[in-house]
């Protein structure tokens, strides 16, 4: 980081195409800790928070009207626009995107007032940089962390806009057009499939319970755990469903994580089947 910094400061270099920017949405963007507490529970919303958060759903669908893009919402906010009400707070924004779009996606968002960033290198939000990208780097950025964030006509983000900012997910998908997961094993196509839900006013597609059950069982943390039960409760996950995903997740195999995480998904695999 001590080569980036040098940059941001040299005053003929960087600062001048705002290349690099410091990542600003550290307590009005959405990411404070306070929004899930430490057992995984959301925090209730506020009635000031509700409406944010419907603006910014209103804000992505005029986005993305009429640009012909593939985009679905993603993540913990899926849930909540499936179940048609708000589980509670949400970090964030969660948006999928074909890979084979992005070029697209790019001369799109650009001439609304958006571009496509990466995170570079410290991934704490408190501390981490954010680098304008085009979409060929955005498609191949070593990092988890992709965005479109709103700027101004210098390229300087703008944090107070109704949608400031979006987490992205890129759909991969091998020669044959089959879906990939992050190990580059097939998916099943039908969890890439979007419905499309009317809430709170705006039409939006929204991402298969499947597939954000799959990677919510591959993240494990413990608000993934929370909003998988509320898909169950509401009957969102079949039973074939979790058998379906289960198989999935073995014929990846183990990896890069603990004993204990396995030891822990295999057993709410079970309780999920339990509760089916």
């Amino acid at each position: 980081m001590k080569g980036l910094h040098g940059c941001l400061f040299e005053e003929n270099l960087c600062p001048k195409e705002n290349i690099f920017q410091p990542f600003p949405f550290k307590t009005d963007g959405g990411f404070e800790k306070k929004k899930i507490l430490e057992d995984g529970t959301r925090v209730a919303l506020t009635k000031e928070r509700r409406l944010q958060i419907i603006t910014m759903l209103c804000e992505l669908e005029k986005l993305f009207d009429c640009s012909g893009l593939s985009w679905i919402v993603d993540g913990g906010l899926s849930v909540s626009i499936l179940l048609g009400d708000f589980i509670g707070e949400h970090r964030d924004l969660d948006l999928a995107v074909e890979e084979f779009q992005l070029k697209s996606l790019q001369e799109w968002i650009e001439r609304k007032g958006y571009g496509l960033f990466v995170t570079l290198g410290v991934q704490s939000r408190e501390t981490m940089f954010m680098k304008r990208v085009d979409w060929e780097e955005f498609s191949t950025a070593e990092t988890y962390l992709f965005w479109i964030i709103a700027v101004d006509e210098n390229g300087l983000i703008q944090k107070d806009k109704p949608l400031s900012f979006i987490n992205v997910h890129i759909i991969r998908r091998n020669e044959l057009g089959n879906p990939l997961s992050w190990g580059k094993k097939v998916l099943p196509a039908r969890w890439f499939y979007s419905e499309v839900v009317e809430f709170q006013g705006s039409v939006l597609n929204v991402a298969s319970p499947l597939k954000t059950a799959y990677y919510k069982l591959r993240s494990m943390r413990n608000y993934d755990i929370t909003d998988l039960r509320h898909m169950l409760e509401a009957g969102l996950i079949p039973y074939a469903g979790i058998e379906e995903i289960e198989s999935v997740l073995n014929v990846e195999g183990e990896s890069k994580h603990s004993e204990d995480y396995y030891r822990a998904r295999k057993n709410f695999i079970i309780e999920m089947k339990e509760w089916r």
